[in-house]
């Protein structure tokens, strides 16, 4: 029996258990509970009515107590000795015992203060109703759910009873037949052009062609290496199956079952003994007879095709996958640093030397530049991605974070006809548009300029104000250099050579990373950036888009235009030719017993689990593609691919391609190297014997002011999308499409009508498609998109809800079908949002996030540039009074060429040569460029909500929880989502269940539900 079916079977046994023992506590409470009313309601003296009160509370709740002797008379009585996890309620009852016979004797007792103490107690008393109550709806819901499902040994997912469709539908049948078209017919691959491409881009240059001959090397000893016959070890086989179970390759009955494995050290042992056999006879591996494949549909709504081979042969190709990676990464970096052209432009020798006549030594160490901070956020997140950075590191996502498709879309947008006509309108047009926006920007610039001298003139004393705050750091800048004089020297001497290609300086100043995204808080003012960080690849296509958006606010101001272009590879892993993963291996030094064993791997023998019982249907040999979800797979395209990351950057002399796996974005506001940039593209693209998505290509050339720009025939006609959104050409700002949005809420509809869908499964798919999947599409806060991004989101999760429910919300909807199913009425909110460990729902607000943050994202991206250029010519014009007052002339000392002057030396350069290399040379008065483009990648933190003094002591009932999740009794640990959700609706539930908990902990199997709950939903369709 799989093991998933004995959880499940465990998981049912426990429930029905718990849930029989629960009836019987709840019918043996509510007979006394009504006995004592009845009793109660009897009595019309008010004092002997609160006696009887006491004791039946004591006996309904199960408090303990004890006989003790009075100190004073001697006499014998009953006290509280505990027995309850309600310590108020102990205590308050500790005190009536006292003041009860206070109101004995006493006549000065109020009736009023009597009908209070008899309040409280009912409210326990009808507390403990409701918790029995939810408990007993709780138990029912579970029991829906786990009588909804049926676990396959197959594959383990969640499959409902009354599917979506009887038979598969067309779409699926299509899927599978356009797959099998493709991959068992081989590629059609002119191998040696493909050598002579990577002859021609390796060997050129000597440099190049010693680094290629020193990765040959390090491969040769890799390779021994891991050929040895005690690779694998216990604690090696910890990490290999915590990655396994991290990917997204095994069914959720292979996951149970690794989870045993690493419970049981004989087994590891075991596993490790056979594993290093096959190892030590890598030549003869083969994958056996077949490999069972599936179709899986994704959620959103594309068909992929699972493998599951045993385990065993899991854990070996997972393991040999995982050591390849590390080493390509590493090995990659190294070339990197020895051949990789820098980003940094040349600046011509007089340019330089007239810039230290007038300014003074430019060094290029910290504080950095622009171009130094963007080379190192790409080596960190986007060169060769797929790679692991050591062999421990996992590739975390959520469920729900899929990139929607857009396939259909592709034309429709509110811009597209706009759009269209800007590319293609006047082929007799001028090309040298770029220069003459950057004409238009210079006047612009020198305009802005003589209004600020204007309106110094105007406000004397506040320029005078202004001169001696920005003198400051300039004032700094000469003491260090009085100081340093051959220190300025040799940062003159060597500039050339410490713009030596992949030049990475440390970067500590303002540090902030793509992948810092709203939902972790991170500091954006420090580097968060961790190579033992589990990498988070919608993290980092967020953080991708939020580049883009914060480089065409920069550039269009600075530049006057920046052009773009993104293009996805059509079906990267089912269609790439084995021959040329193979010839790339090769040239790179892979041996041929690995190359043997690659080829094995490649083509591996599939037949469909659906063939089965089709004894006709033999296995076919795979003859192109990868398989999915394989650590090797991701080896083989990041190798191919790292020929393409290479080719574009010595091709645009060191110009970023910005690439997740197949997905690949550039810009620059150099027009032509984009077109450069897409030549290599296309060159490669026809070696390697690859295609592009037509439908995911597209370019856009976006100027200053929205002014028309005009795009040739050498860039690819489409439009740049993303998820749900749209790069409008006009502004450059990412719109939602409301189109496309409206597509899958009718999707999401589907999902959810089924009635035999139990509530928390619909819960679970609520909360995948609904928060996850809309929210990661609509693309995170950040200040480079504005406050308006935000207030669009929320428009639209309010739309999205509005069209689902028919105008009303998710909230009332449930309400109704607890009402409908179970006879519940009167519902408290938070037992919705709650999370499952403290009885609640775990339903998920795709607004409260939003909310958070809202107010600190920048209202208007566009005011730190216009910061940034005030404050740029007003360090100008300090520099230039410092050089008429003859103060420059000390900083002189030392200098590349001490004898230089220019053909004017008395008269101060003019602005334009002054900005003319703002992003090359660091900073030197105030104006800080690198602090602008910090500002615009920031992502706002969740501003927290106020601890109200009620909840404070609800959550204190909360100390010691063990499976404690979300809500927990440390408010400062807690996530800003769970502190708005518990200060939200916390008041309510400790009102109606008299703390924070619905269900009392061990009335139901809780921890086991939201452990079981963490399998992988099967979409149905």
């Amino acid at each position: 029996m799989a093991s998933g079916s004995v959880f499940s079977e465990t998981l049912q046994t426990i429930t029905t258990t718990k849930l029989e023992e629960l009836a019987k506590q709840r019918i043996s409470y509510e007979e006394q509970y009504s006995t004592l009313l009845g009793v109660v309601q009897a009595e019309p003296d008010p004092l002997k009515r609160l006696f009887l009160l006491v004791d039946g509370t004591k006996s309904c709740l199960g408090v303990k107590t004890a006989i003790r002797k009075n100190k004073q008379d001697g006499k014998l009585g009953r006290v509280v000795s505990g027995g309850t996890s309600n310590k108020r309620l102990e205590t308050d009852l500790k005190n009536l015992d006292r003041f009860l016979e206070q109101a004995r004797y006493d006549p000065s007792v109020s009736p009023k203060v009597l009908q209070d103490w008899e309040k409280s107690l009912l409210q326990y008393l009808a507390v403990q109703s409701s918790k029995y109550q939810y408990a007993d709806l709780y138990g029912k819901l579970v029991t829906e759910w786990l009588s909804s499902e049926k676990i396959t040994s197959a594959d383990g997912d969640i499959e409902m009873l009354e599917t979506f469709e009887e038979l598969p539908g067309a779409k699926k049948l299509e899927a599978r037949r356009e797959w099998e078209k493709s991959v068992f017919e081989p590629a059609k691959v002119d191998v040696p052009n493909l050598i002579n491409y990577l002859q021609t881009l390796f060997t050129s240059k000597k440099a190049i062609s010693t680094a290629i001959q020193n990765l040959h090397s390090k491969v040769e000893q890799f390779q021994n290496d891991l050929t040895g016959s005690s690779q694998f070890s216990v604690s090696t086989l910890r990490w290999v199956i915590q990655g396994l179970q991290a990917s997204d390759l095994l069914s959720n009955d292979k996951r149970e079952v690794l989870k045993d494995f690493l419970t049981n050290e004989i087994i590891l042992t075991e596993v490790a003994d056979v594993l290093n056999m096959r190892m030590s006879a890598i030549g003869r591996w083969s994958w056996g007879h077949h490999v069972p494949v599936e179709q899986r549909r994704k959620l959103n709504g594309t068909y992929s095709i699972h493998m599951h081979e045993d385990l065993l042969q899991a854990i070996f190709l997972h393991y040999i996958g995982v050591k390849w990676s590390v080493f390509f990464k590493a090995s990659f970096l190294a070339l990197r640093t020895e051949v990789w052209k820098s980003n940094q432009a040349e600046v011509a020798t007089v340019d330089r030397k007239r810039r230290v006549y007038y300014l003074g030594p430019q060094g290029i160490y910290a504080p950095p530049n622009l171009q130094q901070k963007r080379s190192k956020a790409h080596q960190k997140q986007y060169f060769v991605s797929q790679l692991l950075d050591h062999e421990s590191q996992r590739i975390e996502f959520q469920e729900g974070e899929e990139e929607a498709t857009f396939d259909n879309f592709v034309g429709q947008g509110d811009f597209a006809g706009p759009s269209n006509k800007r590319r293609r309108q006047g082929e007799d047009r001028d090309r040298d548009v770029s220069g003459l926006q950057q004409q238009s920007v210079q006047q612009e610039s020198v305009q802005r300029r003589m209004t600020m001298l204007q309106r110094q003139q105007q406000q004397q004393q506040m320029r005078m104000q202004q001169h001696m705050l920005s003198q400051q750091p300039i004032m700094a800048q000469q003491s260090m250099m009085a100081q340093q004089p051959m220190m300025a020297q040799n940062q003159m001497t060597n500039y050339n050579k410490d713009m030596r290609p992949g030049l990475d300086m440390d970067l500590d100043d303002e540090d902030v990373e793509p992948n810092e995204i709203y939902t972790g808080g991170a500091d954006a003012d420090s580097d968060s950036w961790d190579p033992n960080q589990a990498k988070k690849p919608m993290q980092a296509k967020q953080g991708l888009l939020h580049l883009l958006s914060t480089e065409i606010v920069i550039n269009t101001r600075l530049h006057g235009e920046i052009t773009c272009f993104r293009s996805v590879f059509e079906s990267w892993n089912p269609l790439l030719p084995h021959e040329s993963v193979l010839a790339v291996l090769a040239f790179f030094g892979v041996s041929e017993k690995w190359q043997v064993f690659f080829k094995t791997f490649l083509e591996a023998p599939l037949k469909f689990t659906d063939d089965d019982d089709d004894d006709s249907t033999t296995p076919r040999p795979r003859r192109r593609g990868t398989p999915g979800s394989h650590a090797l797979s991701d080896v083989f395209g990041e190798v191919l691919l790292f020929c393409l990351d290479f080719s574009v950057n010595q091709s645009t002399d060191g110009a970023l391609l910005y690439r997740m796996y197949d997905d690949f974005w550039f810009w620059s506001a150099d027009y032509e190297k984009c077109a450069t940039a897409w030549a290599s593209v296309l060159q490669f693209t026809e070696a390697i014997s690859v295609n592009l998505s037509e439908k995911k290509t597209g370019s856009v050339r976006v100027a200053h002011g929205g002014q028309e720009v005009h795009v040739d025939e050498r860039l690819p006609e489409g439009e740049i999308r993303w998820g749900f959104l749209y790069l409008d050409p006009t502004d450059g700002t990412f719109e939602i499409d409301q189109k496309m949005v409206d597509s899958h809420v009718e999707e999401l509809r589907k999902q959810l009508q089924s009635k035999s869908k139990s509530v928390i499964d619909w819960i679970q798919a609520w909360n995948s498609y609904a928060a996850t999947f809309f929210s990661s599409n609509f693309g995170k806060a950040a200040n480079c998109f504005g406050r308006e991004h935000v207030d669009k989101m929320l428009a639209t999760h309010r739309r999205i809800q509005e069209s689902i429910f028919q105008g009303g919300n998710v909230v009332q909807y449930l309400k109704n079908t607890l009402k409908e199913r179970f006879g519940v009425d009167d519902i408290p909110d938070g037992f919705l949002f709650f999370p499952v460990q403290l009885g609640g729902l775990d339903l998920k607000s795709p607004f409260v996030g939003l909310l958070q943050i809202r107010e600190a994202v920048k209202e208007n991206a566009h005011d730190l540039m216009d910061e940034f250029e005030e404050q740029e010519q007003q360090d100008y014009e300090n520099l230039k009074r410092r050089f008429d007052s003859g103060g420059i002339q000390r900083l002189r000392y030392g200098n590349e060429d001490a004898k230089f002057k220019p053909s004017n030396p008395a008269t101060f350069f003019p602005f334009e040569e002054y900005v003319r290399y703002r992003e090359e040379f660091n900073r030197i008065g105030a104006a800080n460029l690198i602090h602008v483009y910090t500002e615009l990648l920031r992502r706002p933190k969740e501003e927290s909500v106020s601890l109200s003094v009620q909840v404070s002591q609800a959550l204190k009932q909360l100390q010691g929880q063990s499976n404690a999740s979300g809500i927990t009794a440390s408010w400062g640990a807690m996530k800003p989502y769970w502190k708005w959700v518990a200060q939200m609706y916390g008041p309510e539930m400790v009102e109606r269940f008299g703390g924070l908990r619905v269900v009392d902990p061990g009335l139901l199997p809780i921890g086991m539900v939201s452990m079981f709950r963490q399998k992988r939903t099967k979409w149905q369709g």
